[in-house]
């Protein structure tokens, strides 16, 4: 419960009308809340509210409804660094598209045969859902007088710098359009113009106010005074200069315009300050500003006899209230099938569902990768219509990944994937590993869901395999692989991703630099058959905190289609199993385990396992990794190992861990009570950077006895 911000409705029509201005600032407008703690404990109603930005978003919550309490848990109960993203929920995000965006760094639309660059590094996909969700209910309501607080925001014309203010249509939109920093989110089309961030215009808006009708103004301003060249640090710092720049002017005279002016401390915070220890202590100071003027609040009420009342916030919408959808209507599928993206859904006119369904469908419509946008709204009362709008993202990209590595040193990715069909999942996907061991392939696939779809693979693959003798690097050798593969696939319940198929696989070998103790180290050609089965449900590709995955496969190898050396084909399955358990907010545990075996006394040379190292790459099929041994420095035709990481987070985005790792391997079939024992471990540290993962280890194992480091940047691929 809290002080209504309205009042009486006949006091209101006696006293002067009190407006509320919330200036623009990115992440420091945490602040606002806490500021407006104060007020609401002061007992002032608001009457009117205008905003910029993010003012534009604490301000337009406010107005229907949401208390300062209510915004203070909804701004800690948030993933901030998700919900500023492109990224979707990993548990929407098909099989097949999971393994694609854990590749790359840069991915760019192309648009008639030409690069085409995004006017945003961000969409602005996840924090429009969210505020669609938080309004629900107010849906219908296209002019912002109607609100329980009537409400403005601005925005400004990126084609005439004109300022735009927006008080009729969809609120999230609106918000949405507000906080259009250039650059940094995608501009949003309203009514034919392309609007984005008003704080280039206008970003403390007390003159708005004015003209809504406010007699009394309180504003609560968290612009930064400009920064001095030295402190002019980074890319935020620059964006945060210019709207500084292109808007002073008004904002110093608008400031004189504020009866009761509240200016929260915000140093040592920027605009991207998105993190919830960070917002914490925002809304701190934004209560202790505002504290300070408690005095002069109360007087202001006093003085116009305001009696505070007592009235019940607003909640956040029941995700499992049972709504009835009477029409759903879909507006941008200029190259899609209608029908099919209804079925995606899962809802049908007359039928009974909840909101949290509704948005769990956006989600995985979004997720497909096929939208640049996917907003809704629900309208109606008893009956509802769903409302859908997308906007069609290219049926053609160019993806760039880039990794460095000890073992295998620099390399580039660069991969163009073309959608034929944007429902059915028809892609073609090229590939180019550009580095001294290059990869290149084609691969076409139909993914058709739970029904059988159909993938065709075309690749060349290179590698080393090094030879070690007494601890010691001893042999280089070069390999090259020729993959000619076919396949059905089929996904299960969303996750599961199960193919069948047969492959041509043909191994070269190049330069040998040393010696080495392979036996038939030769050219050869090999007709196989295999099933794989492959999950995986991380809540993250890299520095998972909850989920497991699961990748096995059985192998049956041929030399002629039928035997192997004239006798039975050679039998090889194997599988790994990893999870993740998160213990605390700072601490996780990661189990694994690996294996891999043969039917045969002896297996191919070609297939058998390669152990050791930190690395994620697995061409061949054939690599187990082992913290303590370099990278391939051992190999077995059989081998299982179990591995227990237990994983802290010091800072935001830095991990600490400690590695290990026992296992048994050999040449006999039963590597568990005639295979060798090995044990290993290590310490790791690791960032989550923007280009990817950065990582740095250290181990050592009863085999060599050696310290092994490694060191790896950027995704892998």
């Amino acid at each position: 419960m809290a002080f209504s911000l309205f009042g009486h409705a006949e006091e209101s029509l006696k006293r002067p009308k009190i407006g509320l201005v919330l200036s623009g600032g990115g992440a420091k407008g945490f602040a606002h809340v806490g500021a407006l703690k104060v007020i609401e404990e002061a007992g002032i109603p608001v009457d009117f509210i205008t905003g910029t930005s993010v003012g534009s978003i604490v301000g337009g919550l406010y107005a229907v409804g949401y208390d300062a309490c209510m915004l203070e848990d909804i701004i800690q109960s948030q993933n901030w660094e998700k919900l500023l993203s492109n990224s979707s929920k990993r548990e929407y995000v098909s099989a097949i598209t999971k393994e694609e965006q854990t590749r790359y760094l840069i991915s760019l639309p192309i648009e008639t045969r030409k690069i085409s660059i995004p006017i945003g590094l961000l969409n602005g996909q996840n924090v429009m859902e969210f505020f669609t969700y938080l309004t629900y209910g107010y849906h219908d309501v296209t002019d912002f007088s109607k609100l329980p607080i009537p409400f403005e925001c601005i925005a400004a014309d990126i084609a005439t710098g004109e300022e735009v203010v927006l008080n009729k249509g969809f609120l999230p939109k609106a918000i949405r359009a507000s906080m259009a920093v250039p650059a940094a989110i995608a501009a949003c089309e309203i009514d034919g113009r392309m609007l984005v961030d008003g704080g280039i215009v206008n970003n403390f808006p007390v003159d708005r106010c004015r003209e809504m009708g406010a007699d009394i103004i309180i504003g609560i301003d968290i612009q930064d005074d400009l920064l001095t060249k030295d402190k002019i640090k980074s890319i935020p710092d620059v964006i945060s200069q210019l709207t500084s720049l292109m808007s002073i002017e008004r904002s110093e005279k608008n400031r004189k315009n504020v009866d009761i002016l509240i200016r929260p401390d915000i140093s040592g915070y920027s605009g991207s300050s998105f993190d919830t220890e960070s917002a914490i202590v925002l809304m701190k100071r934004g209560e202790e500003a505002a504290r300070k003027i408690l005095p002069e609040l109360i007087r202001m009420r006093d003085s116009l006899g305001i009696v505070p009342v007592v009235k019940e916030t607003r909640k956040l919408p029941d995700d499992n209230e049972l709504i009835t959808i009477s029409k759903i209507e879909v507006e941008g599928t200029e190259k899609t099938n209608v029908v099919s993206f209804l079925g995606k859904m899962g809802i049908t006119k007359d039928k009974k569902v909840t909101i949290q369904h509704i948005r769990q469908s956006i989600s995985r419509i979004y997720a497909a990768g096929n939208y640049e946008n996917v907003d809704f709204r629900i309208s109606g009362d008893a009956q509802k219509t769903i409302y859908i709008i997308v906007k069609e993202s290219s049926t053609q990209r160019l993806n760039i990944g880039v990794h460095y590595d000890t073992d295998l040193q620099a390399s580039a990715l660069i991969n163009t994937t073309i959608y034929n069909d944007r429902v059915s999942g028809s892609n073609l996907s090229l590939d180019a590993k550009l580095s001294s061991l290059p990869m290149f392939s084609a691969r076409y696939s139909l993914d058709r869901g739970w029904k059988p779809g159909f993938t065709a693979l075309c690749s060349f693959t290179s590698d080393k395999i090094w030879g070690y003798e007494n601890g010691d690097k001893a042999a280089e050798i070069n390999v090259q692989l020729t993959n000619l593969q076919v396949a059905t696939q089929a996904v299960i319940s969303g996750a599961f991703r199960i193919s069948i198929g047969a492959s041509l696989e043909r191994f070269r070998f190049g330069d040998i630099i040393g010696t080495h103790n392979f036996i038939e180290l030769r050219d050869a050609t090999f007709y196989n058959y295999f099933a794989k089965l492959k999950l995986d449900e991380f809540d993250k590709p890299y520095f998972p905190t909850k989920g497991w995955a699961f990748d096995g496969f059985f192998k049956l190898i041929t030399d002629n289609g039928w035997t192997y050396n004239k006798k039975t084909p050679v039998g090889l399955f194997g599988f790994s199993i990893k999870g993740a358990n998160r213990i605390s907010d700072r601490l996780t545990l990661l189990p694994s385990f690996y294996s891999q075996f043969t039917s045969a006394s002896t297996a191919p040379v070609y297939y058998r396992s390669f152990i050791g190292g930190f690395q994620r790459t697995n061409y061949f099929g054939g690599y187990i990794p082992f913290a303590g041994l370099r990278r391939m420095e051992l190999s077995a035709d059989n081998a299982a190992i179990a591995r227990l990481d237990l994983r802290l987070r010091m800072w935001q985005k830095v991990f600490v861990s400690v590695d290990s790792n026992v296992g048994m391997y050999g040449d006999s079939t039963s590597p568990f009570t005639k295979g060798n024992f090995m044990v290993g471990g290590g310490l790791s540290i690791a960032y989550d950077s923007v280009v990817g993962p950065i990582e740095f280890n250290i181990s050592t194992s009863n085999l060599n006895q050696k310290i092994t480091a490694f060191f790896a940047l950027g995704y892998y691929f």
